[in-house]
């Protein structure tokens, strides 16, 4: 329960108060946040059609929507970073296989409700087919790899002494080191387990199941008309049969959950969305080229997003950080002091941090702040990206300019006065020109190295480049060619400013360096 504890502290120290709150009546939008990254076959973009969301959860998240006459929106979030963004209400509820039996004992801690479960299920050991593991008591002395945030496989895991525990991002590397034979098995949900086994024949599912875990939705402690709208709705799906039903299309309806309905356990329709699951990935797996041509928009659309933050940051930074290292430079001493401390903070603490602070921690303040104030520090995930990108590159880009300002010979200063300048204009008319062909090629360096820490933004919900592949690639279990794309997609979007900051730097060259 270590990491529960540790996900519980981070929710009030990242949003757990949330901004202005909203009212729930008449409710004519329902935001629905989950992680597609680990999602199949909970919620994943559909691999016949790139572009849109699907699985089972999907389906439930629709019909919870209808029966409660309310438009669904789907935000994405990752998965530890869901319960602070519904703490900071980015959405409404959470819906995502969140077990009940864990959260349950925290919700007092967490501010957080659980609705009556939808789902029954286990956890499920996947070994390799040649494996000799025939039952889960066989895992004493083995390694197993588990999802992060799982906390109830650590806690199954941990009964085992000397049992090597690996925690993975999402279960697509997982299932990797155990083909590489890094991991002698798998422990997962038994629908993620069952999936994956679907589409590699050279792994196997253990029939032991493993403890008992029942999904619910989640919503804010404050929420509890929502909650009753919530518990009700599904009440009605499985009484008119309609969870039953969507269930049985995505092959997931079992004994346990078939015993909490009061239903029979045999599957009364046909899985038809399993099924063509199945039949879409093995056919994408053979023509791997009509996916990647379904890819592109959404990688484009991707890149956009990367492309309008990173030069949005780096012109705030630039600014920032050329102000900075004139003011170091030129100013009086404790002034000098400020500026100095400000850039050594920055540069001292992981732009991540900063970003979670910015985007969670900020937040919190709003119940101390008057009406109007509180909306200023509740960002958008789009700003808050800007925001920290810029103020953490800004110390970077101050030393860089000072740097040139320095390599200038003080004699051009002093012959500059001579000159008859006064010192604003020595600095804008000598100083300057000359300091702006030594920070060209740095400043360049720095903006590619923000192009890339462009990625940390997927904490915050908005989905760039990386976080595109991620989900793209976790849908079809395919890491490589989906990852060749998407550098092409990054040297598409950093070449044209390396040639660029190039022509310029030759232009202010005052020799002309034949090419070697």
């Amino acid at each position: 329960m270590s990491q529960c504890v540790k996900l519980i502290f981070l929710t009030h120290i990242f949003g757990i108060m949330g901004c202005v709150l909203g009212d729930i009546k008449p409710l004519t939008t329902l935001r629905w946040g989950a992680d597609v990254e680990s999602g199949v076959p909970n919620v994943f973009y559909d691999p016949q059609q790139p572009s849109k969301i699907t699985g089972f959860e999907f389906e439930i998240a629709a019909a919870l929507a209808t029966i409660i006459h309310a438009q669904l929106e789907f935000h994405a979030n990752d998965w530890e970073m869901l319960v602070p963004g519904l703490q900071r209400h980015e959405y409404d509820i959470l819906l995502n296989g969140i077990e009940r039996n864990t959260w349950q004992h925290f919700t007092n801690k967490a501010g957080i409700q659980l609705s009556i479960p939808y789902y029954i299920t286990h956890l499920q050991l996947v070994v390799a087919s040649s494996s000799p593991l025939k039952n889960f008591s066989e895992c004493e002395d083995k390694t197993i790899g588990i999802l992060k945030q799982s906390w109830h496989a650590e806690k199954t895991l941990k009964r085992f002494h000397n049992t090597q525990i690996v925690i993975y991002d999402d279960e697509v590397k997982a299932f990797a080191d155990l083909s590489n034979k890094r991991l002698d098995g798998v422990l997962l949900d038994h629908p993620e387990s069952f999936y994956y086994a679907a589409i590699d024949k050279n792994v196997r599912l253990i029939d032991d199941p493993i403890s008992r875990l029942e999904y619910s939705v989640m919503v804010r402690a404050e929420d509890t008309d929502l909650l009753e709208k919530i518990n009700k709705a599904l009440s009605i799906l499985i009484h008119n049969g309609q969870l039953r039903f969507i269930l049985e299309r995505w092959n997931l309806w079992n004994t346990a959950t078939a015993a909490y309905f009061h239903a029979t356990p045999t599957a009364n329709s046909p899985a038809i969305a399993f099924d063509q699951y199945v039949a879409t990935v093995q056919l994408n797996q053979k023509q791997w080229g009509h996916f990647y041509l379904q890819c592109l928009p959404i990688l484009g659309k991707a890149a956009w997003t990367t492309l309008k933050l990173s030069l949005i940051a780096m012109f705030f930074a630039m600014i920032a950080g050329f102000s900075l290292a004139v003011v170091r430079t030129y100013a009086t001493g404790p002034i000098r002091l400020l500026v100095t401390v400000y850039v050594e903070c920055v540069r001292g603490i992981p732009l991540l941090i900063q970003l979670l602070f910015i985007f969670y921690g900020l937040p919190t303040l709003s119940k101390h702040l008057p009406e109007p104030m509180s909306h200023w520090i509740c960002f958008s995930p789009f700003l808050a990206g800007v925001i920290a990108l810029a103020i953490n590159y800004s110390a970077y880009e101050c030393e860089i300019y000072r740097a040139g300002l320095l390599s200038v010979p003080r004699g051009q200063m002093e012959a500059a006065k001579a000159l008859g300048m006064s010192h604003i204009q020595a600095l804008w008319h000598v100083i300057f020109p000359q300091a702006i062909r030594m920070v060209v090629p740095p400043v360049t360096n720095d903006f590619i190295m923000l192009l890339q820490d462009s990625s940390l933004v997927s904490m915050i919900t908005i989905v760039e480049l990386t976080r595109a592949y991620q989900y793209l690639a976790a849908t079809n279990f395919n890491y490589f060619g989906t990852g060749l794309l998407v550098a092409g997609f990054y040297l598409a979007i950093g070449f044209p400013f390396v040639y660029l900051a190039r022509r310029f730097e030759n232009r202010f060259n005052l020799k002309k360096y034949p090419h070697k």
